[in-house]
């Protein structure tokens, strides 16, 4: 009998097939895997907020790579 495989001619992979039989998941997940059930609440609010402070860092750190040397902050670094 041969492995089987997909129309393309790969493998067909088996989840956990090369796993030592100790290190095997034999329970299947409630959740799904993107989920995380510790993961905290945000109210859309918050992310609004948290999505637009990393927004604008991403524009000042374009803006002042963009700049000539002497334009740059100098902000935490030594003179």
């Amino acid at each position: 009998m041969s492995d089987p495989t997909t129309p393309s001619g790969l493998p067909v992979r088996v989840p956990q097939a090369n796993l030592a039989p100790t290190l095997r998941d034999d329970d299947t997940p409630d959740a799904s895997p993107g989920e995380r059930p510790d993961a905290p609440v945000r109210s859309p609010a918050e992310i609004q907020r948290i999505m637009g402070s990393y927004q604008r860092g991403t524009r000042r750190g374009r803006s002042e790579a963009a700049a000539p040397p002497s334009e740059r902050s100098t902000e935490g670094e030594d003179e």
